[in-house]
């Protein structure tokens, strides 16, 4: 039986209102008085929706016609196909010179068909320059890693398309997938693109001036739009100018709008005068869009968010998408940190916006001062450690860098190791304060990056240990002890009073911090959320699956800031249970 709340709206609409609704590449046109109009048209062949600024805002297509082309393509663009047999084909080559190297560099120089010629080029110098054998197996294995992390949307893209057999009448959905840079969570981005005004114009209903706005209207660099020697932003209308002062809450049918049923009936333009413009009904077709790919990706996040963002766009599409999946959208999720960021006088970072920073910009600077803390309370509780080793080292100063090695470990590799493996001891015992409990958990965290580190860490782990239940318990429980009231001493000031920066401490350097943030740092401290006296805050969270929306994604820069936050919020949580969605991917156009 359908209840008043369960009930599903109906809406009847024309064959000409659904071609409209799912409308295909991006228009610019100049309108003559310093303003540009905006529209998603109809063109579906590649040439509308490949190459400079341009945003392929196509759904589906024959598994062909994504992975070579339809034969209508700007002059420079690449194929799918060929953009990733040419990035394969460029680590075959490094991998080729790596054998070539190690086997005395006998006969000529090997080449890989496909590769670019830019490639091979650059690798000839190395060997015309007569570097050294380890100076070239270097250079190529960087390579063959930085190809590997800039080409994942690539590689993956292509390996989904080819592996699909054409879930809608033999058609395969055109999404993009990679892995956000520096970290190990995958992304989905529903639209490659080319032009990053396209994000301007929907974000902003404004136009900052760049290459492509030069192109649009037709002028050089010298030509734009200043008052003084500060660029104008120019001014966007939509669709042949029928909507003229375009906003985002407008963009989203957020104006007026009662709930879902209203939305829907403004969706197809059913609520009389105005209707929707085409980039509105873009919007609705992203988040239709992004329901079904989180389907096919077998993805069922617990709670959506939004990274900080300079505007609205992400809270707005956030919202829809909520309403869409029936997923909670958490839109103060960044707001409510483990460890918050205060001035002085109990004043919030969010007051920097009034001095030109951005929502990025503040969570930068969180994150950073967060660090910081987690680093000095860190340095000050493994002092006990530190002096435990100077005492005892005629028995941890023989301990070896690697198995069966002659070189012995120093001080500090040690220190690192003694420390790792006292959190680990003391985890259980303070599992019940959520602040302690977090910050040995991130000391963790930081401490898992000696594995990646020049020498075996767990091999001097393992030696510690042996060397402790062998001769050492007498001395090293009282250390254990000293160590865990030390962390929950400092549990206790971040909850009472905050942690304020001491600037005096080895592991402080005022230079990692961007001179813009620097006047800040003088009256900044940080402060426990009352809430996370008990690790509530963590237990609402705890094996929670959450979808990242942001708006689009160029360096990753963002999507990495919000990746660590989270990884803050819930030390310990698996890459696994995290997702990143975005509307748009800025590519070369394949």
């Amino acid at each position: 039986m359908e209840t008043k709340e369960n009930k599903r709206h109906m809406v009847v609409i024309t064959e000409a209102q659904r071609k409209a609704l799912f409308g295909e590449g991006v228009k610019w046109t100049p309108s003559g008085n310093g303003s540009v109009d905006f529209s998603v048209n109809q063109d579906q062949t590649d040439k509308a929706n490949k190459g400079k600024n341009s945003v392929d805002t196509r759904v589906f297509g024959t598994k062909d016609q994504i992975l070579n082309g339809d034969g209508t393509m700007r002059s420079g663009s690449k194929s799918l196909k060929k953009f990733n047999d040419s990035r394969q084909a460029n680590i075959e080559f490094y991998k080729k010179v790596i054998e070539y190297t190690k086997n005395g560099r006998n006969g000529e120089l090997p080449y890989v068909e496909g590769m670019d010629q830019g490639t091979y080029t650059s690798v000839k110098k190395w060997f015309d320059s007569n570097y050294s054998d380890n100076r070239i197996i270097d250079a190529a294995t960087k390579s063959i890693n930085r190809i590997n992390d800039d080409s994942s949307a690539i590689f993956g893209t292509y390996n989904r398309v080819q592996k699909d057999q054409g879930e809608r009448n033999g058609k395969t959905a055109r999404y993009t997938t990679g892995t956000v840079p520096g970290t190990n969570v995958k992304y989905i981005a529903l639209f490659t693109m080319t032009d990053f005004n396209f994000s301007d114009a929907i974000k902003h209903g404004r136009l900052r001036q760049n290459g492509n706005t030069d192109t649009i209207l037709g002028i050089d660099k010298s030509q734009r739009q200043k008052t003084g020697r500060v660029q104008d932003e120019l001014p966007v209308t939509y669709d042949d100018g029928k909507v003229q002062n375009p906003n985002v809450a407008q963009n989203f049918s957020l104006n007026g709008m009662d709930g879902n049923k209203d939305h829907q009936r403004q969706q197809y333009g059913l609520n009389g005068e105005g209707g929707y413009s085409s980039i509105s009904q873009f919007i609705d077709k992203s988040v239709n869009y992004a329901a079904f790919v989180l389907r096919k990706e077998a993805f069922q996040p617990d709670f959506i968010i939004a990274a900080p963002s300079s505007s609205d766009f992400n809270k707005y599409y956030c919202t829809n998408l909520s309403r869409k999946i029936n997923v909670p959208f958490v839109d103060k999720f960044y707001k409510r940190n483990v460890i918050n960021v205060r001035f002085d006088g109990d004043k919030t970072p969010e007051e920097m916006m009034g001095k030109g920073f951005s929502p990025k910009d503040i969570a930068d600077f969180e994150s950073q001062v967060r660090n910081i803390a987690y680093n000095e309370i860190a340095w000050f509780i493994a002092e006990p450690v530190r002096n435990y080793i100077k005492e005892y080292w005629n028995v941890f100063g023989n301990i070896s860098m690697q198995t069966s090695s002659r070189e012995k470990a120093d001080f500090n590799s040690v220190a690192d190791c003694m420390v790792s493996y006292i959190y680990q001891t003391i985890t259980n015992n303070i599992d019940g304060d959520g602040v302690a409990r977090n910050l040995v958990h991130n000391f963790l965290q930081k401490q898992a990056k000696l594995q990646r580190s020049g020498y075996d860490s767990r091999h001097i782990h393992q030696e510690i240990v042996n060397r402790i239940k062998s001769k050492m318990m007498r001395t090293f429980t009282p250390l254990m002890d000293q160590v865990q009231k030390l962390v929950m001493q400092y549990s206790d000031v971040l909850k009472e009073r905050g942690y304020k920066l001491t600037f005096g401490t080895k592991r402080f350097k005022i230079t990692s911090f961007k001179k813009q943030y620097r006047p800040f740092l003088q009256n900044v401290y940080v402060i426990a959320d009352k809430e996370l006296s008990n690790g509530n805050l963590q237990k609402r969270y705890e094996n929670a699956k959450f979808l990242i929306f942001d708006e689009d994604i160029n360096s990753g820069a963002t999507l990495k800031l919000a990746i660590e936050t989270i990884q803050e919020k819930l030390p310990g949580g698996s890459g696994q249970n995290l997702l990143c969605l975005v509307n748009g991917y800025s590519s070369s156009g394949f």
